[in-house]
């Protein structure tokens, strides 16, 4: 951010967070007039309070008694009255803006996934869905009505003093401005720690989250100790930021009461002078100083709320980041029927790089797969094979060449209609914290119980999942962690086989499982995709051997292309990477 920027980011900041109460407008008013009516109620039972005093003084209390009694008990009520009114409009204005914010980021992640994952941790991510969003509270319950409250009501009691004592409103108009001036002061200061501490604050978290994520690999990996360090290393770091931005907070809070204790003793001294010189009578004196404090008020609450600027702008910027991210993928297709789309698979003259920066990932590729048949995309690792996919899927598009299905580039499809195309199991398969019956039923919200147990049947996922406690209905637990990898794959399976789609893509799908559990998921594949277009990665010799065709990677280029007996009477790339690969044995 250029000095230009950061000049005009907090104006920047509180237009695009005040548009976000257009549609709560009328509600806001009436938030603002509930605030107006709870300061002023304050006034008027801190100036009765004063009254009672200086009828005490004037010896008159008693005969006004009744009176006194009945103004301070009506405006207590009031107060009370307008105090909910003025919490409740404006804490459900802010929840419903929180809960409007957080579907928008979900969807805006949605849209820019997973090139926003290049530059943003899972925690960090969590950090402004949460933590970010929770800030903005500050802003819509404490901030913007209350600012319209604080000009408001001062306004009209420096009117009202303007008739007592001119001089004194004057005067008051004068620490008002100061009092302002503190945090415009130290608004730099404040901007640069708000970003620091929430930035701080996001990689702490990412830091913790990627420690309960990863927490097997740390005790199998006897890394506890260095983990420990690594934790601590971040929470020092945030504790040092949030440090810092708490001293700024204690020094603009001393100047702030620094200026309503002057403001005060000065309020106090020149009413005190007025009653003694210009024969004002004593009564009014408690009066003057009481109504001088009370236009301070508003201001130094306000003031408060500010001194946390910082924060709530850092935060906003964080939101306005994702919310705002421009997505790699732009969805410019159209909506197509998919029954009438051949699921032919066509990539000419592809080529892809994650960042410009770096070497391509795949480079001027070219092959077809037709209708029905069952490909394997074989190579070393980093060859390129689930970067194709990934270019399949339209997680990315290509740098230079297209894709087509059934003849149409796919980016002429919408994200819709390509989703509907494709049934996916990738390696690393996600469930849901639900029942296994609903986990699989994912792939088809409308299907019966029946079509889901018959899918769990063709994914030899049925027999496992009878045997558990709950059968169908046991909870696979956050991310499936209650099952095995295996169980998890077949699963998966199940759920694509449900989905119906006229594409299947097997991203490395049968890693976890074992030889006598992979022929029967390669043999169901077979009979229950014979009309499906199937594309799977494969590392093992008996995937390779399953499918009509295979496309060998090598280095971001097809090396070759044909059967498994073509290929090995070749003697060309696939044979060569099977002699050289146990795992593919």
């Amino acid at each position: 951010m250029n000095k230009e920027e950061q000049k005009f980011a907090r104006l920047k900041n509180v237009i695009r967070l005040s548009k976000r109460l257009k549609k709560y407008r009328l509600r806001m008013v009436a938030a603002v007039a509930a605030g107006v009516g709870n300061q002023l109620s304050i006034v008027a039972a801190s100036v009765l309070g004063a009254w009672t005093v200086g009828l005490a003084i004037d010896r008159k209390l008693m005969q006004e008694l009744n009176y006194v009694i009945a103004a301070t008990i009506a405006a207590i009520i009031i107060r009370i009255v307008f105090y909910a009114l003025e919490m409740w409009i404006c804490h459900d204005v802010a929840f419903k803006v929180l809960a409007d914010f957080r579907i928008q980021l979900f969807d805006s992640i949605e849209r820019v996934s997973p090139a926003i994952l290049l530059n943003m941790r899972s925690g960090q991510l969590a950090s402004t869905l949460m933590g970010d969003v929770e800030i903005m509270e500050w802003f819509f319950a404490h901030t913007f009505g209350s600012v319209l409250v604080a000009i408001i009501t001062p306004l009209i009691l420096m009117i009202i003093l303007w008739q007592i004592l001119p001089i004194l409103d004057l005067v008051m108009l004068l620490f008002a401005v100061v009092a302002v001036l503190i945090p415009i002061w130290m608004k730099k200061k404040a901007d640069e720690q708000g970003r620091e501490v929430r930035e701080a604050l996001a990689d702490a978290n990412a830091v913790t989250l990627e420690g309960v994520q990863g927490l097997k690999e740390i005790l199998t990996l006897n890394y506890r100790t260095g983990y420990e360090e690594k934790n601590r290393t971040y929470l020092e770091r945030m504790y040092k930021k949030q440090f810092s931005y708490s001293k700024r907070l204690g020094t603009e809070g001393m100047l702030l009461q620094m200026v309503l204790g002057v403001s005060g003793l000065v309020a106090a001294l020149i009413a005190a002078w007025y009653v003694g010189k210009d024969g004002m009578a004593a009564s009014m004196y408690t009066i003057i100083v009481v109504l001088s404090a009370m236009i301070l008020g508003p201001v130094i609450e306000i003031c408060n709320t500010a001194r946390n600027f910082g924060l709530i702008f850092a935060a906003a910027d964080r939101i306005y980041r994702v919310l705002e991210a421009k997505p790699l993928v732009e969805d410019t297709g159209k909506d197509v029927e998919v029954e009438k789309l051949t699921p032919e698979i066509c990539f000419e003259h592809v080529s892809f790089r994650y960042r410009e920066d770096l070497d391509p990932v795949v480079e001027d590729i070219s092959f077809q797969i037709q209708p029905g048949e069952h490909v394997a995309i074989a190579g070393a690792s980093g060859a390129g094979k689930t970067t194709c996919i990934q270019l399949l899927l339209r997680n990315w598009d290509p740098e230079k060449g297209c894709i087509r299905i059934g003849g149409k580039d796919i980016r002429d499809i919408s994200l819709r209609s390509l989703n509907e195309m494709y049934a996916t199991v990738l390696q690393d398969v996600y469930l849901f914290q639900i029942p296994i019956l609903e986990n699989i039923r994912l792939g088809r919200s409308s299907a019966t119980d029946e079509e889901v147990i018959e899918a769990a049947k063709k994914a030899f996922a049925h027999e496992f999942i009878t045997e558990l406690p709950d059968g169908y209905q046991t909870i696979a637990g956050e991310g499936g962690v209650k099952l095995s990898g295996g169980q998890r794959q077949r699963i998966a399976i199940a759920r694509a086989f449900l989905k119906g789609s006229p594409i299947l893509v097997f991203d490395e799908a049968v890693s976890n499982l074992d030889t006598e559990n992979e022929r029967k998921i390669q043999e169901s594949i077979e009979q229950s995709a014979q009309n499906c277009t199937v594309v799977m990665i494969a590392h093992r010799l008996s995937t390779i051997k399953s499918a009509d065709r295979i496309i060998c990677m090598d280095h971001g280029k097809v090396a070759e292309m044909g059967t498994f007996e073509e290929l090995m009477k070749k003697n060309g790339y696939l044979k060569k990477l099977l002699e050289n690969s146990e795992d593919m044995k």
